[in-house]
C-alpha cells in the first residue's frame, strides 16, 4: 500500500500525501521545467541566487484545519483561485511554522497560512476529488499569508516567486517534547501553535505543485521535499489566537479549533523550481 504522510507545499503548507518522486502538474497547467524564468539570476543583499533554490536543513510544525469555505473564498477573491471543498461549506487551511537553519536565502523562520485551491472553472468531482487529490499530492496550495523574520528571505520570496511575504516577529521553540511557534505582527500577538515534537519516520521524497501570483499573473512552481524524524498527530496541535487583525480573520474562518492532523518534521530539505505561467 502507498505510504500516506505529510508533505510540505511551497515550503509552507503541510498535507497528507501518497509518497511519489514525480513532479505532479494539475491538468491543463504548464510544467515548471518549461519555465522561461529557469535561467534568471537575482542579486539580493549581495547574494547571487537562481533556480532551483536550495533549502538544505530545518525543522517544521504543521496543521490542517477545517474552515468555512465561503469566508476562505472571500479572503482570496483577487487571486483567480477558489478553495477546494472537502465537504459542503468546508475547506482546508494549512498552518505551518518553519525554522530554516541552512538555505540559499539564509537562516530564518517562517509562518504561513495557505489554502488548497483549484483554478476557477477547473473541472472536478466535488468533495471526493479533493480528498483524493490531497492523498495523492495532486492538489496545489495557494499561500494567503506568509511571514518571515529576515529581509533576505522576504525579498527572495517576493522577487523569485511572488509569495506575499511580510517581515514580522517569529519565535520558534523546541523543548520538553513539544515545538511551538509564536507570531507577532505590528507589535501584537497574532497566533501561537504547538505540536508534539517527536517522530521517527523517514518518508520518501515527494514533489508538489505550488501556485503564486508572480509578476502580476498566476504561476506554478514545484517544491521537491525530503524529511526525516517525522511524526503525525491526529488532533494533536494546539492553536491560540491573539488580538492582531490576522487573528480576527482566522476567527471568521471558525478558528481556533483542533487541527484534523498535526505534524512535526525534525529535519527537512527542499528544492524550489522556477515559476511557470499558468
Amino acid at each position: 500500500m502507498p505510504e500516506v504522510r505529510f508533505v510540505l507545499l511551497s515550503g509552507l503548507t503541510q498535507v497528507p500525501a501518497i509518497s511519489t518522486s514525480e513532479v505532479i502538474v494539475p491538468p491543463g497547467d504548464s510544467s515548471p521545467s518549461d519555465s522561461p524564468h529557469g535561467s534568471r539570476r537575482f542579486e539580493i543583499e549581495g547574494r547571487d541566487l537562481g533556480y532551483p533554490t536550495q533549502f538544505r536543513d530545518g525543522s517544521s510544525v504543521g496543521g490542517l484545519f477545517a474552515v468555512k469555505s465561503r469566508i476562505a473564498n472571500e479572503l482570496i477573491a483577487d487571486s483567480g483561485f477558489r478553495v477546494a471543498e472537502i465537504a459542503p461549506g468546508r475547506a482546508i487551511l494549512a498552518l505551518t511554522g518553519v525554522q530554516y537553519t541552512d538555505t540559499d536565502c539564509g537562516a530564518y523562520q517562517e509562518s504561513a497560512q495557505a489554502f488548497f485551491v483549484r483554478k476557477v472553472g477547473q473541472a472536478h468531482i466535488p468533495y471526493w476529488s479533493t480528498w483524493s487529490d490531497i492523498l495523492r499530492g495532486r492538489i496545489a496550495s495557494f499561500t494567503w499569508k506568509l511571514q518571515v523574520n529576515t529581509t533576505l528571505s522576504r525579498d527572495c520570496g517576493i522577487q523569485m516567486w511572488g509569495f506575499p511575504k511580510t517581515l514580522d516577529e517569529i519565535e520558534f521553540e523546541h523543548s520538553d517534547g513539544r515545538a511551538e511557534f509564536r507570531l507577532r505582527m505590528q507589535g501584537q500577538e497574532a497566533l501561537r501553535y504547538s505540536v508534539p515534537a517527536h517522530g521517527t519516520q523517514t518518508p520518501a521524497p515527494v514533489a508538489s505543485p505550488v501556485y503564486s501570483i508572480f509578476e502580476g499573473a498566476p504561476h506554478l512552481s514545484t517544491l521537491t521535499q525530503r524529511y526525516r524524524d517525522t511524526g503525525y498527530h491526529p488532533g494533536g496541535g494546539q492553536l491560540e489566537l491573539g488580538s492582531h487583525p490576522l487573528s480576527e480573520q482566522l476567527r471568521t474562518l471558525g478558528l481556533p479549533r483542533r487541527p484534523l492532523l498535526a505534524s512535526w518534521n525534525g529535519h527537512l530539505a527542499f528544492s524550489m523550481s522556477a515559476p511557470a505561467k499558468l
